[in-house]
């Protein structure tokens, strides 16, 4: 859905393209479809700042980036009888370097048409965790796979 914008000051509008609501969220690695999940959090990159004070010139800072890096990518998906991601975690324990891989989360809307991609490269999964269980509750089994990457690149479908 877009809405029309003319707050321009140049008079001409333009088309914003307004938020979906619920999405669906998938993994792939190697552009295999390899799992979906409920939550995803460390997309995420930043950079240092150098600050160097110019001499004589006391209100100038000059502000320069230094070394760029991404957060780990943290993804939590329900217990199901696939087991591709606890064999990708187990080939690491197994201290295979071979266990990097390039994949991707990819952002779905209701329609499973792909809305965002956010890649990554030589991923390896950092931890796993297991579900907690408790036979009085009737929560979905959930669990946890951290993946360290080196690089972030986001495109739009």
């Amino acid at each position: 859905m877009a809405s029309t914008y003319e707050g321009r000051t140049d008079g001409s509008q333009t088309n914003i393209t307004d938020p979906e609501g619920n999405m669906l969220f998938a993994l792939e690695i190697e552009g295999i479809e390899v799992a979906n999940f409920l939550e995803c959090s460390g997309l995420k990159t930043s950079t240092t700042v150098f600050e160097i004070e110019e001499g004589g010139l006391n209100q100038y800072v000059h502000k320069l980036p230094g070394q760029s890096r991404w957060e780990n990518i943290v993804l939590r998906y329900g217990v199901t009888a696939d087991t591709t991601l606890l064999e990708w975690r187990d080939e690491v324990l197994q201290d295979e370097f071979s266990a990097r891989r390039n994949g991707s989360v990819v952002v779905k809307n209701l329609s499973n048409e792909e809305v965002r991609r956010y890649s990554f490269k030589t991923a390896w999964p950092v931890a796993w965790e297991g579900p907690a269980f408790n036979s009085n509750s009737a929560e979905l089994a959930v669990e946890m796979l951290e993946i360290a990457h080196h690089g972030l690149e986001v495109s739009v479908s």
